[in-house]
């Protein structure tokens, strides 16, 4: 904040200090002189520096951020959030965590969008940093963007892998606010009973889940709300496809390409081109359906195709036409992604190590094979059941019978 630089400078010529003198050996005149005129933000290591030599407290510098200073800085982290621009909310953030920040909904708002950033890094910071809004949240009697924020968290603690953790905080979650015949916003509560649902069938509670599922398909009907449905409709038909029910996947594809259509969202569109070539792939064995839909996602996504699922899919797809060696070539590019995933995502991705060993294995190369097999059965050994456990399972009898 330009506040910042203003109380450096102020406090220097107040003792009589050069911008030399401030720096001695451990800054440069330069960089100091762009944080005093609010060009640059310096490092907490720097900011602490500075204060000794000025002979004061960090917490003095850094000062209160006025109602205006907070304003512009949360239509900043905002602008940053929803363009997924990380880098750019670290830069924003990196001096204000010291700060003491007044009960407001810009204070908590910036806590919030700053600690699920920062809980990807340094996840005993991050949540810190949610729960001080959370706590703000609650004093300014703001329960819906209460939940919101404790549902990142649950999100955040699945995707470590902690799936029945995360349900079981979820729930307590819920049960506190029914509990206390608290209305929380619509669209939060879509949003917890989403999460709620993924994490059922994560688990391989299918029953559970698809009640949950069947629940959001009515409330949003009923209610007039389309909130995540493109969302809601793909896991509805991925559960179909899992329990071989094609009739239902056709009905739920299609209401989900249309509702992507309709938000115009290309990344939510891209994955249901993915899953029809997974269908293909799978049920039906039309390879050149799968290839089809693999070509339309590649051109929707303009060439940037990542490296997990296309791959996966069109090396299977070759893989069914018999063009082995193509097949491998794909499942070579194929890559886990950075984010960790859902039990069910992994399960599907896990198979990619068990194709190359099959395609290894057609090509004589039995002992490369082996590895990728058994990679692959060690990392779904503890996920729920599956019909991709079967393949896995297969594809490692049949290498280790030919050692």
């Amino acid at each position: 904040m330009n506040e910042l630089g203003k109380r450096i400078k102020k406090l220097r010529l107040e003792k009589r200090m050069t911008i030399l003198e401030l720096a001695d050996n451990k800054m440069s005149k330069g960089m100091l002189s762009m944080i005093e005129n609010g060009r640059a933000n310096p490092s907490m290591e720097s900011l602490k520096f500075i204060a000794r030599q000025l002979g004061c407290d960090p917490q003095y510098l850094l000062g209160n951020p006025t109602p205006d200073e907070l304003k512009y800085l949360l239509k900043k982290l905002e602008e940053a959030f929803d363009k997924n621009n990380e880098e750019q909310i670290i830069n924003l953030t990196q001096n204000i965590f010291e700060q003491q920040f007044p009960i407001s909904l810009e204070s908590a708002r910036i806590l919030d969008i700053s600690g699920r950033t920062i809980i990807k890094s340094d996840q005993n910071r991050g949540k810190k940093l949610i729960d001080q809004a959370i706590t703000i949240y609650e004093r300014l009697s703001l329960y819906s963007h209460c939940l919101a924020a404790k549902v990142y968290e649950v999100e955040y603690l699945a995707k470590n892998g902690k799936y029945h953790a995360a349900l079981k905080m979820l729930r307590s979650v819920k049960k506190e606010y029914e509990e206390k015949a608290i209305v929380i916003d619509l669209f939060v509560d879509i949003e917890a009973n989403f999460v709620e649902m993924v994490l059922l069938f994560g688990i391989g509670e299918y029953k559970s889940g698809k009640d949950k599922l069947n629940q959001l398909i009515e409330i949003s009907k009923r209610k007039m709300i389309f909130y995540k449905m493109d969302n809601i409709f793909r896991i509805a038909a991925f559960q179909s496809l899992l329990h071989n029910n094609e009739n239902d996947f056709s009905y739920f594809i299609k209401k989900s390409e249309q509702f992507a259509v309709f938000s115009e969202n290309d990344r939510s569109l891209a994955f249901t081109l993915l899953l029809q070539a997974h269908y293909y792939n799978e049920i039906p064995k039309d390879y050149e359906q799968a290839l089809f839909y693999l070509n339309k996602y590649a051109t929707l996504v303009k060439g940037n195709l990542g490296s997990d699922f296309y791959y996966l899919e069109k090396g299977k797809a070759l893989l069914g036409k018999k063009r082995m060696k193509e097949a491998l070539k794909e499942f070579e590019k194929f890559k886990m992604p950075n984010a960790n995933s859902y039990p069910l995502e992994l399960c599907m991705l896990y198979t990619t190590d068990a194709y190359r060993a099959y395609c290894l294995f057609q090509l004589g190369r039995v002992e490369e094979a082996f590895i990728y097999a058994k990679r692959a059965a060690d990392n779904i050994d503890s996920l729920p059941e599956t019909p991709y456990h079967n393949y896995i399972k297969n594809t490692l009898e049949l290498v280790n019978k030919n050692l």
